[in-house]
């Protein structure tokens, strides 16, 4: 039987579209946890808050100022009061982000998968980047969407709301405040997947680093040493963004220092990411 030999074949493009690598990894991060019914069910639950406040925002245009003394500053829909909302939704933030975000890379370093993705014209930005926007995307649904939908919803029935405040003013702060406070937590996040193999650990790990931080911050609180208040993990990302809501400070704490003591935390997190991911070479 004759052999053929083609030689060189050259090159055609085939018109398709090349995605970018940090959007292909982003879109599967996002898409496999929506798989899951219970996950579904947990995120519903994360708008419950907002169509509360949306029915207390109702029920202040009827009942006048009777309705503050139910929520509070929560139930404003001036900037102040979004942030209150954003600051509620801690629980959700903290749930959510375990769930999505502890195996991202624990996973990928637990079953070798770091080998597979760098053996592949990927960098390490690249690589940051699509598992940082998985968390980030999560984030901001259960922070940035809502807030939209409220701020749509008071311009809608409140008399005296202005389009500038509710529509483009109070929406670009929680947008910049979501973008930055959600790109810092989820670098912090996945620097703890990256110290772990397991995301169980990692969720152990997640939850001291909120909920313990949140929890010391409350006794001293309460004992009067206000200044301890500065190890609250999310309280400082909240505290830090009175500054651009132009509202007072959620601790008791200057929001400068706030703002320092997240920079310092994202700091730490790239570096740890840089030491801990790095890109192999598979040689055959």
């Amino acid at each position: 039987m004759p052999v053929y030999d083609r030689g060189y074949t050259h090159w055609e493009p085939s018109a398709a579209r090349s995605w970018p690598a940090w959007w292909i990894i982003a879109r599967r991060g996002i898409a496999e946890p929506l798989k899951r019914r219970w996950l579904l069910i947990l995120l519903l639950m994360g708008f419950v808050p907002a169509i509360v406040k949306g029915g207390i925002i109702y029920f202040k245009l009827k009942a006048g100022d009777i309705a503050d003394l139910l929520g509070g500053g929560w139930t404003s829909i001036e900037p102040e009061g979004f942030l209150a909302f954003i600051e509620g939704q801690r629980f959700f933030v903290f749930v959510f982000l375990a769930i999505v975000g502890a195996g991202l890379v624990a996973n990928d370093r637990r079953d070798n998968g770091l080998s597979l993705y760098f053996s592949r014209p990927l960098g390490l930005n690249s690589y940051i980047g699509g598992k940082a926007l998985t968390v980030m995307f999560y984030y901001c649904l259960v922070t940035l969407f809502p807030v939209y939908a409220l701020c749509l919803f008071a311009y809608l029935i409140a008399p005296n709301a202005t389009g500038m405040d509710l529509l483009l003013l109070t929406p670009l702060r929680a947008t910049v405040y979501c973008l930055l406070a959600g790109g810092s937590i989820s670098l912090v996040l996945l620097a703890f997947s990256s110290l772990g193999k397991r995301s169980i650990f990692v969720m152990v790990w997640w939850t001291i680093m909120v909920s313990g931080t949140e929890t010391i911050a409350a006794i001293a609180e309460g004992l009067g040493k206000g200044s301890l208040q500065a190890v609250n993990f999310l309280g400082n990302y909240h505290n830090a963004g009175s500054l651009l809501f132009s509202s007072p400070a959620r601790l008791d704490v200057n929001p400068l220092v706030s703002l320092g003591i997240v920079i310092l935390w994202t700091g730490i997190a790239i570096l740890v990411l840089r030491k801990r991911i790095r890109p192999v070479e598979v040689v055959s």
